[in-house]
């Protein structure tokens, strides 16, 4: 059941969108020069773990996304600004799997959070040539792939190589901190941007709070980078990213017997993505990513994801889509050595399996049926191969 405090939140999500505060970006009217748009969308997952893992059961997840855009200035599209605030229930479908890879991209803990808090100068409207700064999430540009983004497992939308980094992950959902980024096109084919990123964006001791804008130079910045290049419909995006940060190492000491630290924090990923045939006239999509990181100071240090979308396949409504993808990630022989001297060995990947099928019901409502298969969950040779079903649920609650 959808709890009181989320009832709440939908509740005072209408009743701002009834009273003609909201509006569609395409179709705000400018005042003095300026629009706002503001949008809701609040989702809702089940899943059920049917076999496998740490233990059977289910478990309800739900997500209430509120963005409010705003454009303005005497040049036409030359400032924008966003807030995107947040709220999660809490629930989790990890913690009955016992996996890496994260079912639910929007699994966390209890709270309300400020996701994204940003103003972008783009001369001319041109997003393509702009820069931007305030709390920002590194993954609304950065590794990202349309035909990622049709699955609901985490690692679809972030390579598990460069989310597991750092003290509490990169500033991707759920915390996020400051940023300065900026964005070049050369040309129609060639895009480079390159983000500065708090290195620890959120407060380790409070986790829940909505954000952490503290900067301090013993947590240093995170630094990426990325190229992208589109030929006809294909599209391919090599990215680099490095901390300046010490990190402990997993497996060595110094000489006094504290865990010796390093700044070689990095890892580089790429991926492309396009058209790969027509079945019945409709399109069939493909991607496939790799990813490394630095095994002296994470899990992980090698990831694989393909995956492949064919749109519209029954109903063919726009937005419907039908998708199968596959993830690997293997773990690094300084974690499997530790692990192994600590008498917990453990297997050297995890690998899942994902079928999804999106299919809107409508203009508002959306329906996602999932299955998901994880071998080896956590690299635990005790647990068997988990089993997990799943359907999210979606409405869009902004004005029309």
């Amino acid at each position: 059941m959808i709890s009181a405090e989320t009832r709440a939140s939908i509740t005072a999500v209408a009743g701002l969108m009834a009273s003609g505060l909201a509006c569609e970006a395409g179709g705000a009217e400018p005042l003095e020069g300026r629009w706002i748009a503001v949008s809701a969308v609040f989702s809702a997952d089940y899943w059920h773990n049917s076999r496998g893992g740490l233990q059977r059961g289910g478990a309800y997840l739900d997500n209430l996304d509120l963005v409010l855009d705003w454009s303005g200035g005497r040049e036409p599209g030359a400032l924008r600004a966003q807030v995107h605030l947040l709220y999660n229930n809490g629930g989790s479908i990890s913690a009955k799997v016992g996996d890496s890879h994260v079912l639910s991209n929007f699994e966390t803990d209890r709270a309300v959070r400020l996701l994204q808090a940003w103003l972008e100068f783009a001369p001319g409207g041109d997003t393509d040539r702009s820069l931007r700064a305030g709390v920002y999430d590194l993954n609304s540009e950065f590794d990202a792939s349309e035909v990622g983004g049709a699955f609901l497992n985490s690692t679809f939308g972030m390579g598990l190589d460069l989310a597991q980094t750092g003290v509490s992950g990169p500033s991707i959902f759920p915390y996020t901190g400051l940023a300065v980024r900026g964005r070049w096109r050369v040309d129609e084919r060639w895009l480079l941007q390159a983000a500065v990123i708090d290195g620890v964006p959120v407060d380790p001791d409070h986790p829940r709070r909505m954000t952490s804008l503290s900067l301090d130079g013993d947590e240093g910045a995170l630094l990426t980078a990325e190229l992208e290049h589109r030929s006809s419909d294909w599209r391919t995006v090599v990215g680099h990213w490095r901390y300046t940060s010490r990190f402990e190492e997993l497996d060595r000491v110094g000489p006094a017997g504290m865990p010796r630290t390093g700044r070689s924090n990095a890892g580089v990923y790429g991926l492309v993505e396009g058209p790969l045939a027509e079945v019945g006239g409709r399109a069939l999509r493909g991607v496939l990513r790799l990813g490394s990181a630095s095994p002296r100071y994470n899990a992980f240090s090698r990831t694989a994801q393909a995956a492949v979308l064919l749109e519209q396949p029954w109903l063919r409504r726009e937005g419907e889509h039908l998708a199968l993808g596959i993830a690997t990630a293997r773990r690094g022989a300084d974690v499997r050595r530790a692990a192994a001297t600590a008498g917990e060995p453990l297997r050297p990947r995890e690998t899942l399996i994902e079928i999804t099928w999106r299919a809107p019901l409508g203009e508002r409502v959306v329906l996602q049926p999932d299955v998901q298969y994880v071998l080896d969950p956590g690299g635990d040779p005790d647990l068997r191969d988990a089993l997990v079903v799943g359907l999210r649920f979606e409405v869009d609650l902004s004005s029309r």
